[in-house]
């Protein structure tokens, strides 16, 4: 068996501690600037740390030099993080003196439980108070022992957000900074940024002309514009050949569904407020709703006949558009919108063949991450919540089902206790991108819930009805979160068999034109995606235009390539007198076939691999 380990709560303890003691001296600051400022959350978080605030003015980028050296101040004056306990009664007294509403608040919704996030909560019925000079906040800690002990620090920005991520809320102010034990390991993050904005999925889809989001459209609605229209076609070739490989049966279910499927599947008690709906339709007598997910479609598919035990594993696979209401704060570009679609598959299959098939599927998962480049993946396992539905034994069989999985392949992992959803344990892969982020891959859940309120079964070899087991999988997830972060990945810069562009035939003058659309042809004919430039102009000019544009091979063809039958080619990203001479028109045919149907990644990117990931080795 692998090694497993259980997921830490906060990851690197000493690291959280820090972010978070430095994010209270930050409020302590703004307090200091704003003395009439209220505060709410400030939890740490990936890379850093942040405070909400409720400020007599918008905050400026001049705002933010002027907070930092009040922090510097602050961090010299060598003060302890002392700790403290009040009872609730107290705890409200306490801060409606200091005017401090969200505190107020925060701790009539504490109410003496468990926590209520990552910052506050309550032992005991005690509520759990930290305070360094003047400032104090409702905390369980940890924090360091005094403010002289935090590393080099930086503010990077202002947003709006809602109190309590409600739109209907008050909208705060949200201060974003970053601290890391070493001066150099902040200058790493902080070219580490740079990095991201050069790739932000936003702007170069703006810039190449990949996607937009039009607000008399809608919020969080995506329109796929021709080039990025591409990528998504052969994503979706590509995966439904995979999936026919593999015995999947692919269908297609329907954009809404009666109100009576989402009552039965629990869709309407436990996700309601996130759905779309009610449609009143027949003269107002039928309720519809538009669909969330694909799930309670493919079971009506698997109980269209009835099923024996010869016929299992059946495996259902769908790309289905789904549709949930998103808080408006929490929309951003194509990696979190309101309407998707989800590469949703389940198998119905018997609790023997339910190890074999998650095993399947897990391999699967790894061929498709490594087709993109995706590397370092970081398997858990995420067990039973304390709230979820269905026995004790089901979850124990779900459990261990996933765990043999990946036992028989070696798998190293590790235990998110706690962090299965309330119907079902899962694997969750997460993967590093180009530039050392981690991002959500795929996911394989058990699902022990719908089985039982569809009554989902099939006939057995005694001729008696078992309950089937319900492997729910996605790989790429949502595709426009996926397409999205490709983008980034990429930095736009697609592998052949994905990009919008594949080669620009630029001829050097007119009279090599003739030659140039011969070129044209032949690529064409092999299935390549081609541009013929004859626009007027210089050629390096005209070169600079395709490699903005992308374009994976810059193809010059002038009088002496046309009687020699042969082409100067120019890769995406090469410098100028790179490009290769004299290549014959079979041979530059071979190698672009080759590399467009092995799939292979850009010749630059792995070196972008290497190179990102050796200068955040820290």
């Amino acid at each position: 068996m692998p090694k497993t380990e259980r997921k830490s709560d906060h990851g690197d303890e000493a690291l959280y501690a820090l972010r978070h003691s430095t994010a209270h001296v930050m409020a302590g600051a703004v307090l200091e600037l704003f003395p009439e400022a209220k505060f709410g959350f400030g939890p740490p978080v990936a890379d850093g740390f942040y405070y909400d605030f409720d400020l007599p003015r918008p905050l400026t980028d001049e705002d933010l030099p002027r907070i930092e050296e009040r922090m510097r101040a602050t961090i010299a004056r060598d003060l302890p993080f002392e700790h403290r306990e009040m009872s609730a009664p107290d705890a409200i007294g306490f801060f409606t003196q200091r005017r401090q509403d969200y505190k107020v608040e925060q701790i009539e919704k504490l109410g003496g439980k468990d926590r209520e996030d990552d910052t506050a909560g309550a032992r005991n019925g005690k509520i759990s108070i930290y305070q360094h000079g003047d400032f104090v906040d409702l905390c369980r800690g940890p924090h360091v022992k005094r403010t002289s002990e935090i590393g080099p620090f930086k503010l990077l920005s202002v947003a709006g957000a809602y109190w309590r991520g409600n739109e209907r809320n008050p909208q705060l102010q949200r201060i974003y900074g970053t601290v890391w034990p070493t001066q150099k390991q902040l200058d790493e993050y902080l070219e580490k940024l740079k990095e991201i904005e050069r790739r932000d999925h936003r702007a170069l889809g703006r810039d190449l002309e990949l996607f937009r989001i039009d607000e008399e459209l809608g919020s969080g609605l995506v329109l796929w514009l021709p080039n990025l229209a591409i990528v998504r076609e052969e994503l979706e070739t590509w995966w439904r050949q995979v999936h026919r490989a593999r015995g999947y049966t692919l269908v297609y279910t329907p954009h809404i569904a009666h109100e009576k499927i989402y009552q039965r599947s629990g869709h309407i008690e436990k996700y309601g407020e996130n759905m779309y709906g009610p449609l009143l339709l027949d003269e107002g007598t039928q309720r519809f709703w538009i669909k969330p997910m694909n799930c309670p479609g493919h079971i009506k598919v698997y109980q269209s006949k009835i099923h024996s035990y010869r016929e299992l594993p059946l495996r259902i696979g769908e790309l289905g558009t789904v549709y949930r209401y998103e808080r408006g704060g929490t929309l951003h570009g194509m990696l979190r919108v309101r309407g998707f679609t989800q590469d949703d598959s389940h198998i119905f299959c018997s609790w023997a063949q339910a190890q074999s098939e998650i095993g399947k599927v897990f391999d699967l998962a790894m061929e498709f991450l490594r087709t993109f480049g995706y590397r370092e993946p970081r398997i858990y396992l995420s067990t039973r919540p304390e709230r979820r539905l269905g026995s004790d034994e089901m979850w124990d069989k779900a459990e261990k089902a996933l765990a043999d999985a990946l036992g028989v392949r070696e798998v190293p992992f590790q235990i998110d206790e706690g962090g299965g959803v309330f119907y079902a344990p899962k694997i969750d892969i997460k993967v590093m991108d180009a530039i050392g982020r981690e991002w959500q891959g795929p996911t394989i859940q058990i699902d022990l819930n719908l089985p039982e309120r569809f009554d989902v079964t099939f006939v057995n070899e005694k001729g008696e009805r078992e309950r089937a087991v319900m492997i729910h999988r996605v790989l790429f997830g949502s595709l426009e979160r996926f397409v999205g972060g490709l983008i980034e990945h990429f930095a736009g810069n697609f592998p052949l068999w994905l990009n919008w562009e594949q080669a620009a035939i630029i001829p050097v003058r007119e009279t090599a034109r003739p030659y140039a659309e011969e070129l044209a042809g032949k690529l064409r004919a092999a299935g390549f995606r081609v541009t013929l430039d004859d626009q007027p102009g210089d050629l390096r000019t005209r070169i600079k235009e395709a490699q903005r544009r992308k374009a994976s091979y810059m193809l010059v063809v002038g009088d002496k390539e046309a009687v020699a039958g042969t082409v100067s080619v120019r890769r995406r990203g090469a410098g100028q007198g790179e490009e290769e001479r004299g290549v014959k028109l079979d041979d530059l045919l071979a190698r672009l076939v080759a590399e467009r149907d092995t799939k292979a990644l850009p010749a630059d990117f792995q070196l972008r691999v290497t190179s990102a990931a050796d200068a955040l080795s820290s």
